[in-house]
């Protein structure tokens, strides 16, 4: 695999990958931006589509070549030397991007304390490093394993490392103030040290876990602003919070009201189903009455009947006596007549 391959990638620019959310923090709009190390330009080709006006810096011959067929200002040169320096000396960018940069370099701190230089005000670095306190390359270490690959947290052309802490001083130390913290958080059965995690017992990664939030972290990303600067942005971040919670504010108010709109038509909707339920309830109370009613007026009319029969059935045994008793003596005279 040759060093181009390695760093020529494609992705969904409104995606979740990472190099998605690394450039979701460059500002929208037309911005000048310094891309460092950008290899041959998957970045940059989204950096261009967005508008941006793009200069970047590369030593591979092969990725030159490749991003001398794009719209950007290409200068060659190796980010330890100097000339690269000298060919942008008094430019200022809105936008510097280190990514994935400064763990290839000798002294990454020689260039970011020079960097500063290239800032327009109010501008940004962006800097993304990976974490090499990540879990998986403890656990390959936990098998006595520190082998370099091809790409990946042990690329072989990595010289410099850090952790959260570490690239923290580093910047500090160089005049730059952190101002935002992204993780790019990695399954470590999903790295390349998927074998490693595996080979360790239950009990030794539940140990190496134990109240470590960032086991998980591959790669760190900081948006950091020169320390000079520090107290403005402060003041730029305050009011874009105070700007948020007001909108945070207006939404929930909105919210506010239409749930309260919605409450009251519910509660009207309740008092007026209530009110249908009492008048039915009543309804079927009445209705009960009345059946109550009919069932003591049919028993009294049952008792009634039964009595009626009876006295019809003594009447119509007496009428049919008597109607015998009346034929007998008609036959018995009409016997006995001379």
């Amino acid at each position: 695999m040759s060093k181009i391959e390695r760093y020529d990638y494609a992705f969904d620019p409104e995606g979740g990958e990472w190099a998605a959310r690394l450039l979701r923090r460059v500002p929208q709009g037309q911005s000048s931006v310094l891309e460092l190390g950008p290899g041959p330009g998957a970045m940059t080709r989204v950096l261009l589509a967005r508008g941006h006006r793009v200069t970047v810096v590369e030593n591979d011959p092969e990725a030159l070549e490749v991003l001398k067929t794009l719209d950007v200002e290409v200068i060659p040169g190796n980010l330890d030397g100097k000339d690269w320096l000298d060919a942008i000396a008094g430019r200022r960018f809105d936008m510097v991007l280190a990514c994935d940069v400064l763990e290839h370099l000798q002294k990454p701190e020689d260039v970011l304390q020079r960097l500063g230089e290239f800032l327009a005000p109010m501008g940004q670095l962006l800097i993304s490093v990976p974490n090499i306190a990540y879990a998986g390359v403890l656990a390959a270490m936990r098998g006595g394993v520190f082998d370099y690959s091809d790409k990946g947290q042990l690329d072989r052309t990595h010289v410099r490392f850090f952790t959260k802490r570490s690239i923290e001083k580093v910047l500090l130390d160089s005049g730059w103030a952190p101002r935002v913290w992204e993780a790019n958080r990695v399954p470590v059965e999903c790295s390349e040290f998927a074998g490693y995690w595996s080979a360790l017992s239950g009990d030794q990664r539940q140990a190496l876990l134990a109240g470590w939030q960032d086991f998980d972290v591959y790669q760190w990303m900081i948006v950091v602003a020169p320390c000079m600067d520090a107290p403005v942005w402060e003041l730029k971040e305050a009011r874009g919070m105070v700007d948020s919670l007001r909108d945070e504010l207006q939404a929930l108010t909105l919210v506010h009201q239409r749930e309260r709109s919605s409450l009251l038509e519910h509660q009207r909707a309740f008092a007026e189903a209530k009110e249908l339920i009492a008048k039915l309830q009543q309804e079927v109370s009445d209705l009960r009455m009345n059946m109550d009613s009919l069932r003591s007026e049919k028993t009294l009319l049952d008792s009634e009947l039964v009595t009626t029969r009876m006295e019809l059935q003594a009447r119509t045994a007496e009428l049919r006596a008597r109607t015998w008793r009346s034929r007998w003596r008609r036959f018995m005279g009409a016997s006995f007549s001379p």
